[in-house]
């Protein structure tokens, strides 16, 4: 991709989408979409666009003619998702596909955003040839998504993973949280029972930009390249923060608000992206210390 490429990011004003006009500003033309129109920072322009209205999504897209079309825009909240189910489907499963069949119809690469969620976690280390198994609404909307991308564009990415990192609010990740909280002084509960392959927001857009420098197309696992519980996760903060690790107590998971348990392993192995891009996919660790490295300088971007 070169400077007079045009990235459309469906969901700009999000956690994810907000990391990927941060890391793709100044190499690409990056052009965002919201269902309300406001400036954002790092897009060179906003455009409004309802992903469950199809006319919508054709009419924008064939405006902007973009090169790569990255869907970050997701109900991505598992209480949400059961109390609305059909609010979820709209979003999870209606906008991808939308999405999607206008991409293939101008011959725009599209790339996805799923979840590990399509597993139940009973056992963790999953690749992609295993049979999902969602153990929520959120995880079935998530997987009913991925069978409509492909069912309409088959040369689709779909990327399932799990991340941290800086959010435009400050508050919305879980490397946020612990810093939030430790820095302050405050107990906190680190869920021993609930691990997953979480990975750095911007690392993540780096292996999206080169699965798609390579064409790849399909389903990726594109998580960390190891699995840590939460309570190891908030310690491995705590030691690259400076922070008081002595402030995280080593819990069991309870159940949610919707009654469902969070008590499950939902790694996923890296495989297939590593022997793709010919290199190991970062660490959690060195996630955490790439996001140490440029909290202050990508905060401002994101805030600005």
């Amino acid at each position: 991709m070169t400077a007079d490429s045009t990235w459309l990011v469906v969901g700009a004003n999000g956690f994810l989408g907000s990391n990927a006009a941060a890391f793709l500003q100044g190499t690409v033309d990056v052009v965002g979409t919201v269902r309300s129109r406001s400036p954002l920072p790092g897009f060179s322009s906003i455009a409004t666009c309802d992903i469950t209205d199809s006319s919508s999504v054709d009419s924008v897209i064939r405006a902007i003619q973009p090169d790569v079309v990255l869907n970050t825009a997701a109900i991505a909240s598992h209480e949400l998702c059961e109390r609305e189910p059909e609010l979820a489907h709209q979003a999870n499963v209606v906008g991808p596909r939308n999405l999607a069949s206008t991409t293939a119809a101008v011959g725009a690469r599209f790339i996805h955003i799923s979840t590990d969620a399509v597993f139940d976690g009973a056992r963790g280390n999953y690749n992609e040839t295993d049979t999902p198994s969602p153990f929520s609404s959120y995880g079935q909307s998530k997987l009913a998504g991925e069978l409509a991308v492909l069912e309409e564009n088959p040369a689709a990415l779909i990327a399932r993973t799990n991340f941290f990192g800086w959010s435009p609010t400050g508050s919305r990740s879980i490397l946020e949280f612990f810093v939030n909280s430790l820095t302050r002084g405050e107990l906190v509960s680190g869920y021993n029972d609930y691990i997953v392959s979480s990975i750095y927001a911007q690392d993540l857009i780096q292996i999206l930009w080169d699965l798609n420098e390579v064409k790849a197309s399909g389903v990726f696992h594109c998580v960390a390249g190891n699995a840590l519980s939460k309570f190891d996760f908030g310690v491995a903060v705590a030691d690259q923060f400076g922070l008081d690790s002595g402030l995280i107590q080593s819990s069991s998971s309870p159940a949610g608000t919707d009654g469902i348990s969070r008590l499950r392993d939902l790694s996923l192995d890296t495989t297939k992206a590593s022997q793709l891009l010919g290199r190991v996919l970062p660490t959690q660790e060195a996630g955490l210390q790439h996001a140490f490295s440029d909290r202050s300088e990508l905060r401002n971007q994101i805030l600005s």
